[in-house]
């Protein structure tokens, strides 16, 4: 007969796991849009190319399984949070003046080498599996005028997979953020705690869309028959993609371009009362950029630019920083 999705839910671990083959307890429910996930074949191998007398392969052996998807749902300080983290590799806690709120500071970690991981479950409606060894190779946050600001990561793991039967976790009590609590940035100072000055480019904004992918990847190891990934490691480099479509209001843009202007630009998306003068946000940082593309373009019958910046690394503060504020007192990677 068939099988409904209706009461399909996603949970992970709030803490990393010790090591990728231990499972973590699994305490935070997500919601998420699209398809479920679990682990595939990787590597399979069939004699195709062989001569053997046959019309047909003879044999087939599988070598490698992988885990990879992507998590996809409208973005929250703690989504995001959650799988920056393990994208980045830092998270510095702080608390946010005299209120019970916490400032998650997340940033690039270059001495770590080994992604960090945490454990899922995924009940799809009709069966229900844990997942150990799950990592974070990027993610992205999007957003356009008149909608929700979006958030999508991308993960990859070990393969390693088992029935389960934990209860549902419950979700952290946090809203939706929304194209109304953003506000883009340019130029100002940044002293490593907060940006002063600078212009403001949300009226004009149009949308937005800010990548960073680690390159990570599974590394299957020699004399392990598994056929389960040994470990999760980033890549050599990693890559940051930001770009704007904005209404033209004056020839800025394209002078900076010309000129080779670097700026400091960051998208504060601050929501609801978290507690006292704090407020859920994410905000993100980026030290030092400059406009790589300008093009000139029409949106419905209005002047706009096509904005794309390269990211750059800054001697003092790195390339990108990624501040959370929301109720989680815990690093996101303890």
């Amino acid at each position: 007969m068939p099988r409904s999705n209706i009461g399909a839910w996603r949970a992970f671990s709030l803490t990393k796991q010790a090591d990728i083959s231990t499972a973590a307890t699994v305490d935070t429910l997500l919601y998420f849009e699209g398809e479920p996930m679990e682990p595939e074949v990787d590597n399979f191998y069939v004699n195709d190319q062989q001569l053997t007398g046959e019309l047909l392969p003879t044999q087939t052996r599988l070598l490698t399984k992988k885990f990879a998807g992507k998590h996809k749902e409208k973005a929250y300080p703690h989504l995001v949070a959650l799988f920056a983290s393990m994208a980045m590799g830092r998270d510095t806690v702080t608390a946010v003046g005299a209120t019970t709120a916490k400032r998650h500071r997340l940033e690039l970690d270059k001495t770590i080498v080994e992604l960090p991981t945490r454990t899922m479950i995924e009940n799809d409606g009709f069966l229900q599996n844990k997942y150990t060894g799950i990592g974070c190779t990027g993610f992205t946050l999007s957003g356009e005028r008149g909608g929700f600001v979006e958030f999508e990561a991308e993960l990859v793991g070990r393969g390693q997979e088992a029935v389960d039967a934990t209860a549902k976790p419950a979700r952290v009590n946090e809203g939706y953020l929304t194209y109304a609590e953003c506000n883009l940035t340019r130029g100002g100072t940044f002293d490593g705690d907060a940006i002063t000055g600078g212009t403001s480019l949300s009226a004009p904004l149009i949308n937005f869309k800010l990548s960073f992918k680690n390159g990570g990847k599974g590394v299957h190891h020699f004399g392990d028959s598994s056929t389960l990934a040994g470990s999760l490691r980033r890549g050599q480099k990693y890559e940051m993609e930001f770009e704007a479509e904005i209404e033209i209001e004056d020839a800025s843009h394209r002078n900076a371009l010309l000129a080779g202007t670097e700026y400091v630009m960051s998208i504060p998306m601050v929501g609801g009362v978290a507690n006292g003068a704090a407020n859920y946000s994410i905000i993100p940082i980026l030290p030092r950029v400059v406009y790589r593309e300008a093009k000139k373009k029409v949106n419905d019958g209005i002047l706009a630019v096509g904005a794309k910046f390269q990211v750059l690394v800054d001697p003092a503060y790195g390339g990108f920083i990624l501040d959370v504020i929301n109720l989680q007192a815990a690093s996101y990677l303890a």
